[in-house]
């Protein structure tokens, strides 16, 4: 762990905030390969030469990600995934269709 922390200090990057950023401010770069597509996002506003520090020093750390559930280690899948648990003895009921307001038709489809 200590190798490893010293190794990403070493390539002088910081976490200085988390924010939520529209679709447009990100670049999409691929750490996996053609036929394994490992993609993440970054702010499109690092200059280049940042995209591509990064882009290393993330392919060179890659085996730490988890890029689908069963690579979280320690975590069973019944808390990963969502799940609606329904009693069996309940008949089920029909409701009536809420009326959308008429305003809203052309959005909501």
């Amino acid at each position: 762990m200590d190798e490893t922390l010293a190794k990403i200090q070493a390539h002088n990057l910081h976490i200085i905030s988390w924010t939520l950023i529209e679709e447009q401010q990100v670049v999409k770069l691929d750490l996996g390969t053609k036929a394994n597509p490992q993609y993440i996002k970054v702010n499109s506003q690092l200059t280049k030469e940042r995209i591509e520090e990064l882009q290393m020093l993330l392919k060179q750390f890659k085996d730490v990600f988890a890029w689908t559930y069963k690579y979280l280690k320690g975590i069973p899948l019944k808390f990963a995934q969502h799940g609606i648990e329904l009693d069996t003895s309940i008949p089920l009921a029909h409701q009536a269709r809420y009326k959308l307001n008429p305003n809203y038709g052309t959005i909501v489809k």
